[in-house]
């Protein structure tokens, strides 16, 4: 059987459709309600609100952390068109392309090149931190992005303070067992750089997505 729908739903224009749009609205009036008093900022909110409508998880109220003016500095990049630098595919895949052509946002995935994996193999060190080091000034004024590499993390954290690469925001949230919490525990202690960040071991590409996702709607919305 062949399903037909009207014309106006059908339709496969930018942005979500109405009845994805309603249910957005319902799950995170729910959040709201379940979550009661948080004690987050607005803005703050709409970012870890964001969160826990990816996850279902509301553990990640407790678990997020973001230093003064990173929400502020990301969606002002964001709004001048700064490059998103990505560790996974997975984040240029979860980012929706609507949302990216408001401002002009181009999605760069490092360790994609060839270059990278012989660097790599002849230093001994993981794809992703040889991608992220060959980048070097590049890195200034962007947004970085970090769901699965804690190695790449911990190569911004040592590029921040030894090179003085200067991104707009570092949003680092690997997840896994192995360096992945010291990698973000050292994003927290760093002094002067604007990051978002989730202790402990949980975080992810899709909570990379989220966060992003969110700071573009506060850029498109003014607030």
């Amino acid at each position: 059987m062949i399903l037909k729908f009207p014309d106006k739903t059908n339709s496969c224009g930018p942005g979500l459709v109405e009845a994805g749009k309603k249910i957005e609205d319902k799950s995170f009036q729910i959040i709201d309600e379940e979550m009661g008093d948080h004690g987050f900022p607005p803005i703050e909110w709409q970012v870890v609100r964001r969160v826990i409508h990816t996850t279902g998880d509301f553990d990640y109220a407790q678990r997020i952390r973001i230093s003064n003016g990173a929400i502020e500095r990301g969606a002002e990049a964001l709004k001048s068109a700064a490059r998103i630098f990505a560790d996974t595919r997975m984040i240029r895949a979860g980012l929706a392309p609507w949302r990216l052509e408001w401002f002009g946002n181009e999605v760069v995935v490092p360790a994609e090149s060839e270059e990278t994996r012989e660097i790599a193999s002849k230093t001994g060190v993981t794809r992703t931190l040889a991608a992220f080091r060959g980048c070097g000034r590049e890195l200034d004024g962007s947004i970085i992005a970090i769901g699965n590499a804690p190695t790449a993390l911990h190569e911004i954290v040592r590029m921040i303070s030894d090179e003085n690469i200067r991104p707009a925001l570092v949003i680092g949230v690997p997840v896994g067992f192995v360096q992945a919490e010291e990698s973000k525990d050292a994003l927290w202690r760093l002094e002067n750089q604007p990051s978002i960040t989730v202790l402990g071991r949980k975080g992810g590409s899709t909570i990379a997505v989220a966060i992003v996702h969110s700071l573009l709607e506060l850029a498109r919305s003014g607030k």
